[in-house]
């Protein structure tokens, strides 16, 4: 969804629509969208500033960072973003930014692509590790099966060669 910001017409305006999964593309290989995406929020219109609050909702599949196994989660992400009409961050190219800059950016022209400030608050909120359960065993180094489907027990048949010779010591 493109917003002209030229024609927001009063301080704020409200919207809301629904993106599908590959209009959003994150290209993430362990984090995908699970079906449309739903977008609202307000456009906040200031001399030269638009802010832009709202909320991102959904369903994602992640993939658990040690059993590899999908699991769908909800996704709600709540946003305030600031955009600087052009021009007002400085055109050196270098300048010290606080952390209170990390939410704000420069509005390129006189259009705000929503579609594309969903996708970025959703790569901005991806987990660093996700596991499908606080206990999850992970994958056997061995075999690759699933620790916590199946007990294999490749580790445990295995002598450790340097400790080998201390076995016939009975």
């Amino acid at each position: 969804m493109i917003v002209d910001v030229t024609k927001i017409e009063g301080l704020v305006k409200p919207f809301a629509f629904r993106a599908r999964a590959d209009q959003i593309a994150l290209d993430t290989p362990n984090y995908r969208i699970a079906g449309p995406v739903t977008v609202e929020g307000e456009i906040e219109k200031h001399i030269v500033s638009i802010k832009v609050r709202g909320n991102i909702g959904g369903n994602v599949t992640i993939d658990c960072t040690r059993c590899v196994q999908p699991v769908e989660q909800a996704l709600s992400i709540d946003f305030d973003v600031e955009y600087l009409i052009e021009g007002q961050l400085g055109s050196d190219g270098e300048h010290e930014i606080g952390s209170a800059d990390l939410e704000t950016d420069e509005l390129q022209g006189n259009t705000l692509d929503l579609t594309q400030l969903a996708r970025e608050q959703i790569l901005l909120n991806i987990p660093e590790q996700f596991l499908c359960q606080e206990e999850c065993k992970g994958l056997c180094e061995k075999c690759g099966g699933n620790r916590n489907l199946v007990d294999c027990r490749c580790g445990q048949d295995e002598i450790d060669p340097r400790w080998a010779a201390l076995k016939n010591l009975k």
